[in-house]
């Protein structure tokens, strides 16, 4: 079985040493960069980065590592990303990446690139399967680098010209999970105007962008017949393809901040047995399960009912 880790020993920085220099010598060479970086492995996390490890917890062995470092204004640089040859083949780039990834997107880093070899087929896929998109070459310090590549990220208030989008990401969730139809959000005309609804000084809509395709988005809104100082989450729902990745935890986050900052002292949310993950997720976030509705949102068809206290924020 194999463990994604960012614990940090000798051992392993001697591992992550080895391990990027049997490759890059296995197709290159060593240059001035490579050594530098070598001999400061601990800056990388003492200045902002990390290194993840993926380690065979079989045997104790690393089997792949990648680190991640903090470039300043220019963002985050995904670097030496090494697999052990007894272990490719077995997904450990992916873990390795989508790791990453994951905790780029936690942080709030709004890009993050890499510098690499198209020589180099397989890394190079494996980039373009997580959204890596190639981009300008732009400082490369390495003589066998010909290819850059970047992501971006960026959570952000919804636009008028966000609701559309936000409005069909909601209704394939509905026809995604065979969830019910009707007085639900998917039959809300409401659904299709979201910025109009939250465009005020007591509710907000925030939308998650990855490399400028909006991903989902999640919101609060002070509901009709609720009590006093409390509001709804509303529409909060992602891309098929984005969850997983830690998206729907960062927007849940956001509201629950914000939500606060605006004075409300408790969230309520409303949901499916259908959307039994969304509903785990929001256990994690602290919501409890209430035995009835509040407030008169209109969806009539929801069967489970949560809420958190914000007092616990």
């Amino acid at each position: 079985m194999i463990e994604i880790t960012t614990d940090y020993s000798d051992g392993l920085k001697q591992d992550f040493i080895n391990l990027n220099k049997h490759w890059i010598e296995k197709y290159f060479h060593l240059e001035d960069c490579d050594i530098e970086t070598f001999s400061h492995v601990d800056d990388i996390n003492a200045h902002g980065g990390r290194i993840f490890f993926a380690v065979d917890k079989g045997s104790g062995k690393t089997a792949g590592c990648v680190a991640l470092i903090n470039k300043g204004s220019e963002g985050y640089e995904l670097a030496k990303l090494a697999v052990s040859e007894e272990f490719q083949g077995q997904g450990i780039g992916d873990l390795l990446v989508g790791e990453l990834l994951r905790h780029v997107r936690k942080i709030g880093a709004r890009r993050v690139f890499l510098i690499g070899n198209t020589k180099l087929k397989a890394s190079i896929n494996l980039y373009k399967k997580h959204g890596f998109r190639e981009i300008p070459i732009d400082g490369n310090s390495y003589e066998r680098c010909d290819i850059m590549m970047g992501k971006t990220f960026c959570i952000r208030k919804i636009q008028p010209q966000d609701q559309n989008v936000v409005a069909q990401i909601v209704r394939n969730a509905f026809i995604e999970f065979s969830a019910p139809l009707k007085n639900t959000v998917y039959d809300d005309s409401r659904t299709f105007t979201i910025y109009d609804t939250v465009n005020n000084s007591v509710s907000d809509y925030y939308v998650y962008i990855e490399d400028d395709v909006l991903l989902g988005g999640c919101g609060f809104y002070p509901t009709e017949g609720l009590p006093n100082g409390y509001a709804e989450v509303i529409k909060f729902y992602l891309r098929q393809e984005s969850r997983g990745k830690g998206i729907g935890g960062i927007l849940l986050n956001t509201i629950i901040n914000a939500s606060k900052s605006k004075g409300y002292n408790h969230l309520y949310i409303e949901s499916f047995p259908e959307f039994s993950s969304a509903v785990a997720m929001y256990q994690k976030y602290g919501f409890r399960t209430i035995p009835h509705r509040l407030g008169n949102s209109g969806h009539t068809a929801t069967s489970i009912f949560m809420v958190k206290d914000l007092a616990q924020v």
